[in-house]
């Protein structure tokens, strides 16, 4: 599954830490989490390190299941869970992953069916945590 950032999100995360780096911006969590939804991942950033580096550090990761709830599913079914978790459709996880409707469809089933979990939005509570 190809879960990187966009070039797009990637260049507002650098536009935003210019501006925190310059002093002339702070982002509050709740737009810290919205720019971490937008990139797909989680997100760590120390602005200390602009006092050795001259720029804030940050580190990009695979947001990982919160739990082992999920240590069932086959690794297509772990992908169909993360896409569920971002909120994508069934169309939309299907183009992503180059399969039909209807197998995202079976793999959503299965994937509800082995958590335990009673629908999308559950999946993507439990993922995240």
């Amino acid at each position: 599954m190809d879960s990187r950032p966009t070039a797009d999100a990637l260049s507002r995360l650098r536009t935003l830490l210019d501006e925190v780096r310059d002093g002339g911006r702070t982002f509050s969590p709740v737009e810290f989490q919205r720019l971490a939804d937008e990139l797909g991942a989680a997100v760590t950033i120390d602005f200390s390190a602009v006092e050795h580096l001259g720029y804030p550090l940050v580190v990009l990761r695979d947001p990982e299941p919160s739990t082992d709830r999920f240590a069932t599913l086959s690794k297509r079914e772990r992908e169909v869970a993360a896409l569920l978790a971002k909120g994508l459709r069934n169309k939309d996880i299907a183009a992503k992953l180059f399969i039909s409707v209807a197998t995202v469809k079976d793999h959503v089933h299965r994937v509800l069916a082995k958590t335990g979990l009673d629908g999308r939005a559950a999946v993507a509570a439990h993922w995240r945590g």
